[in-house]
């Protein structure tokens, strides 16, 4: 949950400013007016191109990580499953240690016996 949070504000705060190319593109597009001398009114192609490519910027970078958290949970399944199962596992060796220990002090009780 507070992974999801956290990219929404990180998305909200990309969305409110301009991305790096974005910024080339308004730039490319100032100095593309300036050199025609005609005013920049913004918006120009240049920065729709650097729009679009911070957008899809972010959806490969948000893709990327929305894969990895996938892996890592992966991993922590993986590490619970083994836990569990060696959990099992002590669960059982503890029943056969307590097993053998009752059949050895019968024998050791016999023994005992037999010494007598």
């Amino acid at each position: 949950m507070k992974h999801f949070v956290l990219a929404l504000v990180t998305l909200a705060l990309l969305a409110a400013c301009d991305g790096p190319a974005e910024k080339d593109g308004k730039d490319r597009d100032k100095a593309a007016a300036a050199a025609n001398g005609l005013p920049y009114e913004g918006h120009g192609p240049n920065e729709k191109l650097g729009e679009a490519r911070d957008r899809a910027t972010t959806a490969a970078t948000k893709a990327r990580d929305a894969q990895a958290a996938e892996l890592k949970q992966q991993a922590r399944n993986i590490r619970k499953e083994a836990d569990d199962r060696a959990d099992k596992l002590d669960a059982q060796a503890k029943v056969i240690r307590n097993e053998a220990d009752t059949r050895a002090d019968a024998i050791d009780a016999r023994a005992k016996t037999v010494r007598q």
